[in-house]
């Protein structure tokens, strides 16, 4: 087979993403289907009396996941629908532009929910201070061990 340079990317990225999932998911915080990438806010919310959290981030937070959690669940649906045509792409045989074309499509979506998990990370230290940020750091790193 002579792939071209994109689509060895494309497929490296895949593997790393289906690999490192696998790996990550012996050490993750239950429930994180959004494995190797960090999920802080339901921790946040669990820890909100620990964290004293102020009425005002209270409302910035609820506000945050608002807006924010539709478009997450959508790609993270939408992963795991591309994935399923993926593995039946591949027991099924299809033609290898149409398995090279879904990888694709996943490595995309994989960006896509790492970049949101990027812009709430980034929307937590906006809200919190860094006392505060720093102890969520330390507990979800606490719960990775």
């Amino acid at each position: 087979m002579n792939f071209s340079s994109q689509t060895l990317r494309h497929l490296t990225l895949a593997l790393c993403l289906a690999f490192g999932s696998g790996l990550a998911a012996a050490k993750s915080v239950p429930g994180d289907g959004a494995l190797p990438v960090v999920e802080l806010m339901p921790l946040t919310m669990k820890h909100e009396a620990d964290l004293k959290l102020t009425a005002e981030q209270i409302q910035a937070l609820d506000g945050y996941r608002k807006q924010a959690m539709p478009g997450r669940v959508a790609v993270q649906k939408k992963i795991l629908a591309l994935r399923g045509e993926l593995r039946m792409a591949l027991l099924d045989n299809q033609p290898a532009t149409d398995r090279e074309a879904l990888m694709k499509q996943i490595g995309e979506a994989e960006i896509e929910h790492f970049k949101g998990r990027d812009r709430c990370v980034e929307a937590l230290r906006k809200i919190l201070s860094a006392e505060q940020f720093a102890q969520l750091s330390k507990l979800y790193l606490d719960g990775l061990r």
